[in-house]
């Protein structure tokens, strides 16, 4: 089936700027949260695990935005599946992990 109305340029921008005005619960805890309070804390390498160098490989995701998906997780109550899932489909959890 062809697609009758082609995405636009600035169809995510306008999307972003709907769901901010319907009141996006995720953009609202994002703006009363400093996630950098976090950051260090998460930053901390794991006792037991030593850090063995860079022996290639995909490099790792963002600690911080791991932990924001796991907030995102318990808010939502999701299982891992369903937040992978989520992440990839919703905008909004998107632009909260950035």
């Amino acid at each position: 089936m062809k697609n009758i109305n082609p995405l636009g340029l600035f169809d995510d921008y306008f999307l972003t700027q709907k769901l901010s005005k319907l009141g996006n619960p995720l953009e609202k805890l994002d703006r009363h949260i400093d996630w950098k309070i976090f950051e260090q804390t998460v930053n901390q390498p794991i006792e037991g695990n030593p850090d063995k160098g860079n022996k290639g490989g995909r490099p790792p995701y963002d600690r911080l935005m791991l932990f924001k998906a796991l907030v995102i997780q318990s808010l939502y109550n999701l299982s891992d599946e369903q937040l992978e899932y989520q992440i990839l489909d919703r905008t909004s959890f998107k632009i909260f992990l950035d």
